[in-house]
């Protein structure tokens, strides 16, 4: 074998382990991550009441959007582009994100899941019947609103009025001061340890259906030490 000849055979046999490694990676699908990826789906509200439908007019509706964050951070609506489905068809029908319920009686549940890219959300529906509810009464079984509250976690529930319908999964919930208490979507309240005592407001808003011009509120007041 000739000198240059020799040369040329050792130089591909340097570079075989990369050509396969290549080859290797571009057979792999997803093995690239691209900047426009979808990393995550956020929508408009988490949970929503409808007024079920009735044997003379058909149950509300509320349209949810879809917000898409990919890879790279960019946000893009992705409400029309994107799949959406009802758990319980029977009780809420969904379509590119506006929700109708269709449940003739209240208390009926469907969870609702949007996807696109790989990634998706749910939102929690609730159905009610008789007049829309204007406020909403939060409540803890381990403190009375007003008290002094030791660090740690708690569980808050969300009632329709003063009525017994829990609908802690279906509504938004806030805190007035995160660096004393923070509120999970469940409404688990966490109270973070604070130098000084502080006052602390939580809140839970409800989504309502198109038909309701108002977001029946409740709040729980505490110290937090």
């Amino acid at each position: 074998m000739s000198p240059s000849l020799n040369h040329t055979v050792r130089r591909w046999l340097c570079l075989l382990p990369l050509l396969t490694l290549t080859l290797m990676c571009g057979s792999c699908d997803g093995f690239f991550v691209s900047n426009s990826s979808i990393q995550s789906i956020a929508l408009s509200s988490s949970g929503v009441l409808l007024r079920a439908a009735t044997s003379s007019a058909a149950g509300d509706s509320y349209t949810f959007s879809a917000t898409a964050t990919t890879v790279g951070g960019t946000s893009e609506d992705v409400t029309s582009s994107a799949k959406w489905t009802s758990g319980t068809p029977a009780t809420a029908t969904v379509s590119a994100g506006t929700v109708t319920a269709v449940a003739t009686t209240g208390g009926q549940t469907s969870v609702i899941t949007v996807s696109d890219g790989g990634q998706s959300a749910t939102a929690n529906v609730l159905t009610y019947t008789g007049t829309a509810p204007t406020s909403l009464t939060v409540s803890t079984t381990s403190f009375v609103s007003g008290a002094t509250v030791a660090t740690g976690t708690y569980q808050l529930h969300a009632y329709l009025g003063s009525s017994t319908t829990d609908v802690t999964n279906y509504v938004t919930w806030s805190t007035s001061d995160s660096t004393a208490a923070t509120i999970s979507s469940s409404g688990v309240l966490t109270v973070i340890s604070v130098s000084t005592e502080v006052s602390v407001t939580i809140t839970a808003t409800a989504t309502m259906g198109e038909s309701v011009s108002t977001s029946p509120t409740g709040t729980l007041t505490f110290t937090a030490e």
